[in-house]
């Protein structure tokens, strides 16, 4: 199953991007007029065609002609026939909600509902500390400063609590009052987090949101409900627009996105899918989840949303036009990009780093094409799909495009679409507050191996019976049962790691290998620097005169390196007497056990350490190194890894005294480079890493057995 996104430029073949492709995101960026818009409204359609269910958060007003039928004149003289539109029109329950206004179909947010009493309590701690922060920074706090960090604790040890004791929160007007008057039994820990007069503040802002215009969006219409967004109980393919300019301010328009995107995590925790089942689109990205030290509502969660939405079959779309406004970490996730024209010199070196990540072979073609390319042709980089650029036209539209005002919004919704909605908002009018229970209901009943499936497709990791078990509310034997008739069909593979007697088990799609200390996914370094940019950086470290080099390169060979990051707590003293423990990450190379630390052109490899290891840089100080996680088949090579788990362990308490918690594996991605004399016979290598340049030095590689006899 692929969609049909345009045809390339030279042969006129058609351009499919798989269904599949979408795990990992897609990007469209191009300057203004550039047309990526119209590429992802182009994804929208192709979704409906394919029964995939779209949430597309509309800014302007651009997106929402979804709604309109095209020219069908237009249509048939760029070669798309007429039975595109009618399937797509046929398909499509094409839904525009307005936030605080009756134009479209009236939609309301509770940022203070909590997650439901069947999702998993890590999950649902890290949801409701979601709602902290983006609560904390609507009422305009800097979550940077201490108020807004005091804030936010404040908040999030209110809402932890009520949701442990299974209470809710009937509006913003009674969350002051809980402000003002916490449960008893929590008032002393409070009082250590704000100041005296704090919860007063934070009481009046709250109070602020119970009046006038920013009531509405609390009240007015339907809630925000994930499973109203996926029904098809009507036969059709839900596309719901959010039409986001009947709200006021740029404050309530980041607040509304941020709890919408808490309600899409908490619902894809509960609803794994191996494959696609949504499409969520955001138009023009860059106020949403901006660089560092801009800290908006929905940005931690858009930002986690990127990470882990592919694990259960949530595809994001997203578009922008400068790279230099996002966060760039968050969109290192993104795997598919299609780049529309840039004119400016600027705008070309701002996207030089991520076209060299993604394909650091074609990465100078790619820039010096991109400010001849017309509006609608893009270069598309999808290296799971596509071992080249393609560079491609995007089809015509099968719908008008064009930008919508709030009284073209009424006319564009069909009764039906009206009708179906009314009963939500009847079922929510008469919705009971009831309290959690006191034990969580167990899920839906489906055939045991098939929730297996699910869990290790989610999971993306090798595990015990025991996790499954405990994972699923089933006893052991069950589980090893169902496990037995998965790993029979080759749906699922079982190994164990060297020297320890329990079983693992994982997807055989996956392709981990716990016997080689491959438990699971594994964090990939981007490369960032291209062969021939490799040559010139080291060209300063040959031997000779800056003019006259008596070295010279002759080849070069690309590798990944394995390192273990290892989280591990160590005790600190403390004000005299007191000792206190810290959390640490260490990073240690998986081939020698040398630990690792940076420095301005060089990474070490120490072989020995002492106990101040702690104040060492490490990959985590450099904000040009970010993490992607990556199955083994989608590495070309994984490297050996010599050293294993318990090894790396023994050493780090050994010479640090400190104690592991958890470990992964990362790939640092490495040229070597070979050097030879212009005059003599000798020969040498020179490695660096591929992601920021600098030299590898110290005991990175493993030290040569002797071959000679005794």
């Amino acid at each position: 199953m692929s969609f049909f996104l345009g045809k390339e430029r030279e042969t006129e073949t058609r351009v499919e991007l798989p269904v599949e492709a979408l795990h990992r995101h897609l990007m469209a960026l191009g300057a203004s007029g550039s047309g990526k818009t119209v590429l992802c409204k182009c994804m929208m359609e192709e979704a409906v065609r394919h029964n995939i269910p779209v949430v597309i958060v509309d800014p302007q007003g651009d997106i929402s002609s979804l709604a309109l039928k095209g020219d069908p004149e237009e249509m048939e003289s760029h070669g798309i026939p007429l039975t595109m539109q009618e399937e797509y029109f046929e398909k499509a329950r094409i839904a525009i909600f307005t936030p605080a206004s009756s134009k479209g179909i009236p939609i309301s947010v509770n940022p203070l509902s909590f997650p439901s009493e069947d999702t998993p309590h890590e999950e649902a701690i890290l949801a409701i500390d979601l709602t902290a922060t983006s609560l904390s920074s609507f009422l305009g706090y800097d979550l940077a400063s201490d108020a807004g960090k005091g804030a936010k604790a404040y908040l999030f040890t209110i809402l932890e609590y009520l949701w442990q004791k299974g209470e809710t929160i009937k509006d913003m007007g009674h969350m002051a009052e809980i402000v003002l008057n916490p449960p008893s039994r929590i008032t002393e820990m409070l009082q250590y987090l704000v100041t005296k007069k704090e919860p007063q503040d934070i009481a009046r802002k709250l109070r602020f949101l119970t009046v006038g215009t920013p009531s509405l969006m609390f009240q007015k219409g339907v809630q925000i409900d994930m499973d109203m967004f996926m029904d098809k109980s009507d036969g059709k393919v839900p596309l719901n627009i959010i039409y986001m300019n009947t709200l006021s301010s740029t404050n309530d328009k980041q607040f509304f996105l941020a709890t919408l995107l808490r309600e899409l995590y908490c619902w894809m925790l509960k609803n794994p899918s191996e494959d696609i089942q949504l499409l969520f689109y955001v138009d023009e990205i860059a106020p949403y989840i901006p660089p560092y030290p801009r800290n908006p509502p929905p940005k931690e969660a858009y930002a986690f949303l990127f990470k882990q939405a592919r694990k259960y079959g949530v595809g994001l779309v997203a578009a922008t036009q400068n790279i230099t406004d996002i966060d760039y970490k968050a969109l290192a996730q993104v795997n598919t990009w299609c780049l529309g024209r840039m004119m400016t010199q600027q705008d070309i070196s701002r996207v030089k780093q991520i076209i060299q990540s993604i394909d650091p072979t074609h990465a100078e073609a790619v820039l010096q094409k991109l400010p001849s390319l017309r509006t609608g042709e893009f270069l598309m980089l999808s290296p799971d799909v596509y071992d080249d650029v393609v560079n491609f036209q995007v089809r015509w539209l099968v719908t008008d495009h064009m930008t919508m005002d709030e009284q073209d919004i009424s006319k564009s919704i069909s009764p039906e679409t009206k009708q179906f909605f009314e009963k939500f908002k009847i079922k929510q009018e008469k919705k009971p507050k009831t309290a959690k229970p006191a034990f969580p209901s167990l899920p839906p009943p489906k055939a045991l191996a098939e929730r297996i499936t699910i869990l290790l497709n989610s999971v993306r990791q090798s595990v015990s019976a025991e996790y499954i078990a405990e994972n699923l509310n089933v006893i052991v034997k069950d589980a090893e049962k169902a496990l037995k008739s998965l790993v029979r069909s080759k749906v699922v593979k079982k190994s164990r790691v060297k020297g320890d007697e329990e079983y693992l088990y994982w997807l055989s799609k996956f392709g981990f290998e716990p016997s080689k200390n491959v438990l699971g996914e594994v964090l990939a370094i981007p490369t960032r620097i291209t062969q021939v940019e490799a040559f010139k950086r080291a060209k300063s470290w040959l031997e000779g005169g800056l003019f006259s080099k008596k070295e010279e390169f002759y080849d070069a060979t690309f590798s990944h390196m394995p390192i273990w990051k290892v989280s591990a707590t160590r005790k600190t003293k403390h004000l005299f007497f007191f000792r206190r423990e810290e959390v640490d990450t260490y990073y240690v190379s998986a081939t020698t056990g040398a630990m690792i630390s940076l420095e301005k052109g060089a990474m070490l490899f120490h072989k020995l350490m002492t106990k101040s290891a702690g104040k060492l840089k490490d990959l985590d100080d450099d904000d040009d190194i970010t993490f992607i996680p990556r199955l083994p088949r989608e590495i070309p090579r994984i490297p050996k890894i010599k050293m294993g788990r318990d090894k790396i362990y023994s050493t780090l308490r050994l010479t640090l005294g400190v104690s592991p918690v958890s470990s992964e594996i990362v790939l640092l991605p490495v040229w070597t480079l070979k050097v030879r004399h212009k005059k003599k016979k000798k020969k040498r290598s020179i490695v660096m890493d591929a992601a920021t340049g600098r030299r590898l030095v110290g005991h990175f590689k493993p030290q040569r057995r002797s071959t000679r006899k005794r």
